[in-house]
Formats: C-alpha cells, structure tokens, sequence
C-alpha cells in the first residue's frame, strides 16, 4: 500500500471539496466509490513515478477528462502531500466542462492544471510526457488517449476502458465459440476483455512492457481492467503478432488504435500481410 491510511482520509476530505462526496444520502455510496477508484488509479501512478527524481517537474495527461476528479486528486496529492512540480493537461471534447474545470482550478490556486477542448486526436503535446491515463473514456476515446501515449512516447500509458459501442455489433465469433456470444451480458463482458487484450498487444508491439491488472475492486466499479505499459526497448517478438492476429480473426474485431498505427505505418496491415511479421 503506497498510499497511506491517514492521506487517504486526507484525500477523502478534498474530495468533498471538489463535490464527489457530500453529506447527502442518495448518491453517497456512489460516490465513495468513486473516490476509491480515483486513490486507486493514484496509486498505480505513483507506482510508477515514485523513484523518479524530484527536482524535475512530473508531466501528466489526462484524456477523456470529463469533470477531471481524477487529475484534480493527482494534482493536490503531489503537490500538497508529496511536495513535488507536476504539471497535469486534460482534454476534453466538452467545452462546458473544461471551462467549469478551468474555474475550479483556478478557485483552488492548482496553477499548474491546463484544459484543452479538443477531441484527443487533435491536441498537440510539446514535451515530453511521464504519464498519459485515461480513466473509463468512452468507446474509442480509450484507443485515441493510448495513441497519444504513443505518438508522444510517453514513459507510461494507463488506461482503463469503458463502453465500446462502435464495435460491440461487429463482433463475431466461429462455430465452437458462438456459445460465449450468445447472451449480451456475456458478450459485453467478454469484448471488453478482448479488446483490451489486443490494444496490450498492440502497445507490446510499439516496445511496451505490458500487463492487465485489476487496479480497483469490482466491489467499486465493474470495469476495473487497467492497462499498464512502461516503454522499454523490447525485442520485436513474432509471438506478439501471431496472438494479435488470432484474437482479430476469432472476434472479428479491429480497435481503432490498430488503424491509427497502420495509418503511420508503426505497424503493417494485418490484412495484407497475414503471415509475415509487419515492419515498423
């Protein structure tokens, strides 16, 4: 536990600050577990940038910000308990919200907080980044905030994902597997667990050191998959694209951050070169 019991309780109570939890009854519960999602997802964070050195400032980005509860917990933790530079970007499509969030951290003296209106894609970077998460960005805000990661080769990407509606209807499956599709609550569940499989491999491929975890309980929220990739300099493995190509084909299933990479040519298409290991 890196987070200890009694900043926890610290955190707790600037939550209430930013509204995420209130003497009101009615939505209490749900947003105490929100709250610990978000110390959850902390967490992982400062797994990773802990040993780093702390006289150099801490570069975040936040996609698919929303109300941007969780860069705001980020924020305060490193500054007010950690006391360490860190400088946190969140994009967001809606306008309203990243004004809103503007104003609140302008209300809160956070200095170092930036909002971006923009669709992910379309949000420039310059610098260098530590840190690009996402928190249960809809559909494929997650494949774009992974992507961003990427192209900006981030030090470490986190995702965890949320609906993925743009292709829940594409997804197929052959004779001796149609049992695992045939109920929508099951089907759901288990394109989650593909499509978050294949985006690993995909960033396994873009020299990625990878794994799946379970960041939160699922007492607090269902979806509680975290992609976690550190960039390393890894030896290109066929391994990698063999299972990537048999998870595509089984499911019928092509997440967008496979197109965009395609699209650079980071990775050959897996249409047109289904044997051979693709050429960055």
């Amino acid at each position: 536990m890196l987070i200890e019991h009694d900043t926890k309780i610290q955190l707790c109570e600037f939550s209430q600050r930013l509204g995420l939890m209130t003497p009101q009854k009615k939505h209490e519960s749900d947003k105490a577990r929100k709250v610990e999602q978000i110390i959850a997802f902390l967490e992982v964070i400062h797994s990773q940038v802990r040993k780093y050195s702390k006289k150099r400032e801490l570069v975040f980005v936040d996609s698919g910000a929303g109300n941007c509860y969780l860069s705001f917990m980020v924020y305060y933790y490193y500054t007010y308990v950690v006391q360490r530079p860190v400088r946190i970007h969140c994009i967001d499509i809606n306008e309203a919200l990243m004004n809103k969030n503007r104003n609140l951290a302008e209300r809160l003296g956070f200095e170092r907080m930036h909002f971006h209106t923009a669709d992910i894609e379309q949000y420039t970077h310059c610098g260098p980044i530590d840190v690009a998460y996402s928190l249960h960005a809809c559909d494929v805000a997650t494949d774009k905030a992974m992507f961003l990661g990427l192209k900006n080769n981030a030090k470490h990407i986190l995702s965890v994902s949320c609906c993925q509606h743009s292709v829940k209807n594409k997804m197929q499956s052959y004779e001796n597997t149609k049992g695992l599709t045939k109920h929508s609550v099951i089907k759901d569940r288990l394109l989650y667990v593909v499509l978050d499989s294949m985006r690993a491999l995909l960033l396994e491929m873009q020299s990625y050191d990878v794994d799946v975890i379970e960041f939160v309980s699922s007492r607090a929220t269902d979806k509680n998959l975290m992609v976690r990739a550190h960039k390393k300099q890894l030896v290109e493995s066929e391994a990698i694209y063999s299972q990537y190509r048999r998870l595509r084909n089984a499911y019928n299933l092509r997440p967008y951050l496979e197109g965009r990479l395609v699209q650079l040519g980071l990775v050959a298409s897996f249409d047109q070169v289904p044997e051979q290991l693709p050429v960055k």
